[in-house]
């Protein structure tokens, strides 16, 4: 079955970049990047990542988004006078809004405004009536591969091979009591199969991080409803992934390879990292 939606739980609160992001979210940060010509584009992560998946023809998105965090869906909202404005003034940035103007009016786009943030989980619990019956991407808004569509393709494909019932990217990571955390039971062509998730454990029992990239059946969503609050009183998604491998679900994870350069802009440096490695190989 096609996967044919994308969910960007960007609710958060961004609080480890305030006061930058009092009013405008982590996931608008600038990065650099190359994908319109030669020369080097200011793009917000968020768009960069709608333009990987838009480029691998994914047209319906859900974005969850905080109540008073409006510029996401200002952004995402074409403006026929603001292009007429640019198309006189600036040529070339006209056609780039241009662009990507028409990309979104080519996609179908819901927005899910959610009161207060609860945890990664909660926020994808709130599309569960718009993703319906059939398997559905997840991507947050503050980690990306670079050159994602790539990786995004190969997901999508082990997901088809495999007909796991969730399958996501895993990192190994120097803290991994930031991370949600997986603990391997075997490997199978490439793909690592778990005994057990947890989020941000104490003790750690290994050091391989999830990377918040993922292919779900929407079972997930009884996962998600059947779990209480834990890490941080909030509805953590690795608890509800947990529950399915419990209840004997195949789920399945693909390891990030030295090739692929994933950048997680989750802190302070991280992003300081985003921006070096995205201007140094854009």
């Amino acid at each position: 079955m096609k996967v044919t939606k994308a969910i960007f739980p960007v609710a958060g609160l961004g609080t480890r970049f305030l006061p930058a992001t009092k009013a405008n979210p982590k996931e608008m940060m600038p990065i650099f990047t190359r994908i319109y010509g030669k020369n080097r584009v200011v793009l917000p992560l968020l768009q960069y990542i709608f333009e990987q998946l838009y480029a691998i023809n994914i047209k319906d998105y859900c974005f969850v988004v905080g109540r008073e965090k409006r510029s996401i869906e200002d952004h995402f909202t074409p403006e026929k006078d603001y292009l007429d404005y640019l198309k006189k003034i600036d040529h070339n940035h006209h056609n780039l809004m241009n662009d990507l103007f028409k990309k979104i009016e080519a996609s179908n786009i819901v927005w899910i405004n959610q009161n207060s943030p609860r945890g990664f989980g909660a926020a994808i619990l709130t599309a569960k009536e718009i993703v319906g019956s059939k398997p559905f991407l997840v991507h947050a808004g503050d980690a990306y591969v670079r050159g994602s569509s790539k990786s995004i393709v190969k997901l999508i494909n082990a997901y088809k091979k495999s007909n796991s019932d969730v399958i996501f990217y895993i990192k190994q990571v120097p803290n991994p009591t930031s991370y949600g955390i997986v603990t391997t039971s075997h490997t199978n062509n490439g793909l690592y199969q778990f005994s057990g998730l947890e989020e941000k454990p104490k003790h750690p029992k290994t050091n391989l991080g999830i990377m918040p990239l993922y292919i779900f059946k929407p079972q997930i969503f009884d996962a998600l409803s059947g779990i209480r609050p834990g890490v941080g009183n909030e509805l953590q998604l690795t608890d509800a992934i947990q529950k399915l491998i419990e209840n004997n679900k195949k789920v399945l994870a693909i390891p990030i390879t030295r090739n692929e350069i994933e950048i997680d802009v989750g802190t302070v440096n991280s992003y300081r990292y985003a921006q070096d490695i995205s201007y140094k190989k854009a």
